[in-house]
């Protein structure tokens, strides 16, 4: 990749290593193709969640516009959403799924680029909008009805 596919200033790039000491590492990372280790601090936590129900949610929430950053790695089946830190306990008890702690470390790809098996579903643009749990435990838990 070159830098002017994935400029520094890229927003969602911006916005994912604000949350990091050295962002240059990621910035680094991010242009080999690379994971970047994102660790879940300040204002968001990482809701991780089945794959499939989860893009079933992600279809339903996407059209409304309040849909944040969703990570999913097809290999692990599994899908990764960034929801605001003091509301993701909302979404514990969901069949599979686990709310991580502050400080959990997110592997991440560069937005608009897939990377060790995971790519963004819904990548963040920068502009700090998470899912709201609400919506997103709704969602979920009419996927997972379905998929029973």
């Amino acid at each position: 990749m070159t830098a002017t596919l994935l400029p520094r200033t890229h927003p969602g790039c911006a916005w994912l290593a604000a949350a990091l000491v050295s962002p240059s590492t990621a910035h680094a990372e991010w242009q080999k193709d690379r994971l970047a280790p994102v660790p879940s601090t300040g204002t968001w936590r990482v809701f991780e969640a089945p794959l499939y129900p989860s893009i079933d949610a992600l279809c339903v929430l996407r059209p409304s516009g309040d849909c944040g950053p969703v990570l999913g790695s097809p290999d692990a089946r599994r899908a990764w959403w960034l929801v605001a830190a003091g509301t993701a306990t909302v979404l514990d008890g969901l069949p599979g799924a686990v709310v991580h702690p502050a400080g959990w470390v997110l592997d991440c790809p560069a937005p608009g680029i897939g990377a060790g098996g995971r790519t963004w579903l819904h990548p963040p643009y920068g502009t700090g909008l998470l899912t709201p749990v609400r919506l997103l435990r709704a969602a979920l838990v009419d996927a997972l009805a379905v998929a029973r």
